[in-house]
């Protein structure tokens, strides 16, 4: 299990907030189980970097990543 500043250096995030390194640690926890994960947070808080990090540490990160923004789909 990689720790969270290996993986902050491997997806080059920068910053050493508690709630962050929490949400890394969460990401690690996660990866290797078969549940799905929902990412919430404000606008810019740089969401799209936790599923890159679940994907590329899961069983599944020889498949392709798709990322899908679920706000930007209309709801019709």
């Amino acid at each position: 299990m990689e720790s969270v500043q290996a993986i902050k250096q491997r997806f080059e995030i920068i910053g050493n907030d508690i709630k962050l390194n929490r949400a890394l640690e969460k990401a690690v926890q996660v990866a290797p189980t078969d549940i799905s994960v929902l990412v919430t947070g404000e606008s810019g808080v740089g969401k799209e970097s936790i599923p890159k990090i679940i994907h590329s540490l899961s069983h599944r990160k020889h498949s392709k990543y798709i990322a899908v923004n679920c706000g930007a789909i209309p709801e019709g």
